[in-house]
């Protein structure tokens, strides 16, 4: 049996999302590419933003297991939307990931990404060292 460790509450409204702490709280809107008023973060970005905290986390523990820095790591995440063949649309997920500096890198991001909570349920997510 697993034992919860943490459980993060956010309510969405057609306006924006809050968090049950208080300390997240924007305004949500769909882009202008879709038809949307834009002017607030939108689903994709919070997504993207997301993925990419987690492997970042993630990429902190890996590297904690070998002495390594954590100071110039970055990684950029990207949500493309597509249409679908389906109602509604399609998504595609992509994380790219700067370590410089880290011996070894590959083995590290193999780590994070065997972590990552996220990656572990998310299918389909392109991960690539750059």
């Amino acid at each position: 049996m697993n034992t919860e460790l943490y459980t993060a509450i956010v309510s969405a409204t057609a306006t924006g999302v809050t968090s049950d702490d208080g300390v997240l709280s924007l305004g949500v809107r769909e882009p202008q590419q879709l038809g949307g008023p834009g002017e607030r973060t939108n689903p994709e970005q919070l997504m993207a933003a997301a993925l990419s905290s987690c492997l970042v986390e993630s990429l902190r523990i890996a590297l904690g297991t070998v002495g390594g820095s954590v100071d110039e790591l970055a990684v950029k995440g990207t949500v493309v939307l597509t249409d679908s063949d389906a109602s509604g649309y399609d998504a595609k997920f992509s994380l790219a990931v700067s370590l410089p500096g880290t011996e070894n890198p590959e083995a590290i991001l193999a780590q994070a990404t065997s972590i990552c909570p996220f990656l572990k349920v998310i299918d389909a997510v392109d991960v690539v060292l750059e």
